[in-house]
């Protein structure tokens, strides 16, 4: 929510209403639980070199909770992380050309 609405940053007319798509079910909003902190530091550390930032742990961390692979992200770098099956994550919008 917070990447995209950076994205956004152009118009906040234009935040406001992803934030009303949203909170008519556009998407699912997951919480990271102040005990689930140390899963995505235990990534942070083991992906050092590439860096890892907290948005892409989060994301992977989430990954790995809900058991998908399946993800969208503005990041380049996702094809790096793997998910608890040891699968490599798959951009969904990577495939519309296909």
């Amino acid at each position: 929510m917070t990447e995209v609405s950076y994205m956004l940053n152009f118009n906040l007319r234009v935040q406001i209403d992803f934030l009303k798509w949203a909170e008519r079910g556009g998407v699912e909003i997951w919480q990271i639980d102040q005990h689930e902190l140390d899963k995505m530091i235990e990534d942070m550390e083991r992906y050092l070199n590439v860096p890892m930032d907290l948005a892409d742990a989060s994301l992977l961390f989430l990954a790995k909770k809900h058991r998908i692979d399946s993800i969208v992200t503005i990041d380049r770098d996702y094809y790096i992380y793997r998910t608890n099956e040891k699968k490599m994550l798959r951009h969904l919008l990577d495939e519309e050309g296909e």
